[in-house]
């Protein structure tokens, strides 16, 4: 399968990238079939031979995610399967996780709020609110430890 990527080159903290038509199987700096254009991120330039990319693109050859990004940016048209990968979509594990955090959070803003009351002007400080918060500050914890053990069962 063929792949458009980037190929790195440059000087030490001074990359300047080659976009690539390349082979899957070979490495990222080995031989390629042919050079599509560059990339400067410095300065964000970009240079792309339009009709060896389209060639490519219309052969099926996949471009990678910064690849897509870049052609996209540059407005050059991609194809319609090409889109990048979404880098801030959580797996499915991690969708179900916000459940169990969603009680314990729960009962950190209780604990929140008793703190509020315990400190806000209006309050009157005396020994049986004193008692109160104590008791929900504790009943609180006791959630979020429960929580946390359903949590570390599950995983």
């Amino acid at each position: 399968m063929v792949v458009i990527r980037l190929a790195r080159g440059g000087r030490v903290k001074q990359a300047i990238y080659r976009i690539v038509a390349a082979d899957k199987r070979r490495s990222a700096t080995s031989k390629f079939l042919d050079i599509l254009g560059t990339y400067n991120p410095h300065t964000k330039e970009v240079k792309i031979n339009q009709e060896l990319l389209d060639k490519y693109l219309a052969n099926g050859a996949q471009p990678s995610d910064r690849v897509i990004r870049i052609l996209q940016a540059e407005g050059v048209k991609t194809p319609d399967w090409a889109k990048p990968h979404d880098r801030f979509k959580k797996p499915k594990k991690e969708e179900e996780a916000p459940k169990e955090e969603a009680a314990a959070e729960a009962a950190a803003e209780s604990t929140d709020k008793a703190e509020d009351k315990a400190q806000s002007v209006d309050a009157p400080e005396t020994a049986a609110t004193e008692a109160q918060v104590a008791e929900d500050q504790k009943e609180a914890t006791e959630k979020v430890a429960e929580a946390a053990e359903k949590a570390e069962e599950q995983a």
